[in-house]
């Protein structure tokens, strides 16, 4: 039996990108057909989920409040997952990796899902494919996503605050800027009421936001371990604080703590580097994946006023 020192020493190592000797990740699996039944489910049930809580929040007629709130958002929300997903996809059928098709997570929250993810079943060969199936998926959502924004935010009215508590939607920096365009000055004692488009826009931002955080498997380590190497622990520790420190100001922030600590790591799981290695035009795209976490980042979703 290993003793709590070892242990301790084992999961600190696991946790800055794996145990000593532990080279490649993804491997030991040997690759097969899956049925696309649970993933045709599970996408059925998310679109539901999301079309229920669209209907509630984000309707603009409480008697059609499923066409004109739950079709809608649910539609937007699940195309930008989708194309995010497909992102992943298509990126690693092209290196030659194993992939399935996205699982959706239905979710009983306001925005009525978890997201979405693929699972990697064979190793990836080197940082450059690594590079590439990490930030096709962001770059996928986050084009989609901007048309969904703009459009929803073109299409969402300036209302005076009503009286009481109510629940505010947090604003990226990429928010704030569409609000600008399309709106200007918003007066005091007044916000923006989000159209369904608008709704599933913003859904949009906290998933590439979320996902662009340089920590362990999430896109952005993929993206920044594959231009960056070992560096990418100590951009992976400082999130990691920074997601801490966030959990004071939203409690939601707790669970990131605890997937962080138990799934996705802060170190990357080492990859070889590619024969010739990255391109220069390779590395500045990679760090442009940094520019968009800026974007789209969301440090407080939601808040009572």
């Amino acid at each position: 039996m290993k003793s709590p020192k070892t242990l301790i020493k084992n999961y600190l190592s696991e946790l800055n990108g794996g145990l000593p000797g532990q080279k490649i990740i993804f491997s030991g699996e040997t690759p097969r057909k899956e049925s696309p039944a649970v993933n045709i489910i599970l996408f059925i049930l998310t679109f539901i989920s999301c079309a229920y809580m669209g209907s509630r929040f984000f309707s603009t007629d409480a008697e059609a409040a499923w066409i004109t709130g739950g079709l809608p958002y649910a539609a937007a929300v699940l195309v930008i997952l989708l194309c995010h997903e497909f992102g992943h996809y298509f990126a690693a059928k092209a290196f030659g990796i194993e992939a399935t098709y996205p699982y959706f997570i239905p979710f009983p929250s306001m925005i009525g899902t978890m997201g979405a993810v693929i699972k990697i079943k064979s190793a990836i060969p080197n940082r450059r494919a690594l590079l590439y199936v990490g930030a096709m998926g962001p770059i996928a959502g986050f084009i989609t996503g901007v048309i969904v924004l703009g459009v929803g935010v073109y299409l969402s009215d300036i209302r005076t605050l009503p009286s009481g508590s109510m629940v505010v939607f947090g604003d990226s920096l990429l928010i704030k800027i569409m609000i600008k365009i399309f709106h200007g000055y918003i007066p005091w004692g007044h916000d923006l009421v989000l159209s369904p488009l608008a709704a599933a826009g913003w859904v949009g931002c906290l998933v590439t936001g979320l996902n662009l955080m340089p920590i362990g498997l999430l896109d952005g380590g993929h993206i920044l371990y594959a231009i960056a190497g070992k560096r990418q622990r100590i951009a992976g520790w400082l999130a990691f604080a920074a997601v801490i420190l966030m959990c004071f100001h939203f409690q939601g922030w707790i669970i990131w703590v605890v997937l962080i600590l138990s799934i996705l790591k802060i170190g990357h799981p080492h990859v070889e580097d590619a024969p010739a290695g990255l391109s220069f035009s390779e590395k500045i795209m990679g760090w442009l994946f940094m520019l968009i976490l800026i974007l789209t980042f969301i440090p407080v979703p939601l808040s009572i006023i």
